[in-house]
This record gives C-alpha cells, structure tokens and sequence, in this order.
C-alpha cells in the first residue's frame, strides 16, 4: 500500500443518509488505486440499514452507523469512527472528478501543507467543476468586478452568473456593506485568473495551491480534509455549544454554525488547490427542490 505521507496517516470517510443510487455512483468514482492510499476508508450512515451494510460490504468499506443526527452529528461520529491523524469528510454525492495519478498528488501536497502548518484546512471540491448547489460567483460578483476571467472557469455550474462591469453600482455596495464585502472577497478566487496577485492581503500561492484567510472566504463542509483531532477538538466542540438558529430537517449544520464571526476573526488559514471531488445527487435529496425536480417538475 502506497502511504499519502510516510509519517502521518489519512483516512477517507463518507456520510450517507439513505440516497444508494447516488453513494454508488461516488463510490464508482474512485478507483481502486486512489483509495489503497489511505490508510482507512468508512462510511457512516445516518439512520443505517441492511441496504446500507450491503453496499459497504460490496465496496470493501467498513462501516458503522447510528440514528440521524444532520450533518454535524453525523460528521462527528465519522471522525470518531477514523483512527488516522488526517481525515478526509466527504459526503454521499461527492464523486471524484480527476485522474487518480493527479488525484493522489493532490491530497499527498495538500497533507503535506497542513501537516506543516502553512494552513488549518483544505478544500477538496474542485476549484471548476463544482458541481450542483454553488453559489459563490454569483454572490461575488453583486460586489466586484472580474478583473480577468480565468481561462478554466467553467460558467455553466454557477447558472451564467452576470459578469458585465458595474463599477460605480458595486463601489457603492461596498462602501455601504464592507463587512459583507469583505467577507465575499475570497470568493474571486473561483472565476479569477490571479487572485493572489488581486488581493495580496487574504490570498497567497503556495507550491499549487493558495492559502485564503477565513475572514474573506466561508467554511464549507463539503470535501473538507483537515487534521482530525482539530475537527473533534476545535470545530465539533464550537458547534455543540454555539447552535444556529436555523436547523435544516431540525438538525444543526456545521457551515451554519460555524460561518460567524468567531471563523473570521480567527482567522484560520484556508487551503485551496484546483481540487478533485465534485457534487452531484441523483436520489434521496434532503432539498425540497430536488424532489420537485426528481418527479419531473420545472426548475
């Protein structure tokens, strides 16, 4: 088995809360080779069944699981559930989107940045091909300008947000709202061909990846690999006594609880590559939305 890194250990987890069709459609996205490089692979699953053991069992993952308990429940019992000292959290429609050679790579540097403490976290969604669900052009876009639109943005994900110049509009937005502009600054880093060279004082390139401070750019909990022990020390305990008040399906979500002030004036250090993991359902989906498009109906 060929280690990510020689003297730490790393571990891929999935969350999954019913939805088969789409866990085996990641789980078909990961070729055998990509995941002999970690040193423990497992899926909890939310609410779990005999169908649920099943797949696990035809995927060779080790499984566990329990009642459902959202997002933020559910991915603190898949950290407890990995032993290793890097955790890969991935969800249920997170398939991979690169070739495995460039897939490994990937994950082997982004450790090794972390590992030597240039960043807190990395994001492991991919940089262009986000996949469903990704607003962060768009909103971007409300406050600034493109400078130069990166050769690889892909428009079709972020549904054609308007890239037209608005100069005075959006100057005036920022003077009258800094806070929120500040905080969406991060974000050019999606449609931007430079950001660090764009705003030097929250992005700066390091080896193939950039390093964002968290007062400009949101925490995701998709496609997070961070040092296990500070999920579980750090971030799971800041969600547990800090709830938001807005709990989808009655559960708590970590981006909801964790996107607060206390995340941006940390700061922490983000970590940001051309990335390797997509989003995409395909049954099952917890968003009203997605049924209604599921049956047929009109987006």
């Amino acid at each position: 088995m060929k280690k990510l890194l020689e003297n730490q250990s790393v571990g891929i987890g999935i969350l999954s809360w019913h939805a088969h069709e789409t866990l085996k459609n990641s789980l078909d996205s990961y070729p055998k080779s990509f995941l002999e490089t970690f040193d423990q692979k497992i899926i909890y699953f939310s609410d779990i069944t005999d169908a649920d053991r099943e797949i696990a069992r035809i995927y060779g993952w080790e499984c566990v699981g329990g009642k459902n308990e959202g997002i933020a429940g559910g991915m603190k019992r898949l950290a407890q559930a990995l032993t290793t000292d890097y955790a890969l959290l991935l969800q249920n429609d997170n398939p991979l989107c690169e070739p495995n050679d460039l897939a490994v790579d990937h994950i082997k540097k982004a450790v090794s940045i972390l590992n030597d403490g240039h960043a807190d976290l990395a994001r492991m969604r991919h940089r262009w091909n986000v996949g469903d669900d990704f607003a962060c052009v768009s909103k971007y876009l409300k406050y600034f300008d493109v400078s130069s639109i990166s050769p690889q943005y892909m428009a079709s994900p972020h549904n054609h947000p308007d890239t037209r110049k608005k100069p005075l509009l959006k100057s005036v937005l920022r003077l009258i709202k800094p806070s929120i502009a500040r905080r969406l600054k991060g974000r050019c880093i999606f449609i931007e061909d430079k950001p660090a060279q764009l705003y030097p004082d929250i992005i700066h390139d390091h080896d193939d990846f950039m390093v964002i401070d968290s007062s400009a750019l949101d925490f995701t909990d998709q496609c997070l690999l961070i040092a296990r022990d500070k999920w579980l020390d750090v971030f799971m305990p800041y969600v547990e006594a800090n709830p938001s008040k807005k709990v989808p399906n009655g559960f708590q979500a970590p981006e909801l609880c964790i996107n607060t002030p206390w995340w941006r004036q940390r700061p922490f250090k983000i970590l940001q590559g051309n990335g390797i993991f997509t989003h995409a359902r395909f049954d099952g989906s917890f968003r009203p939305e997605h049924h209604t498009k599921m049956s047929g109906g009109s987006d």
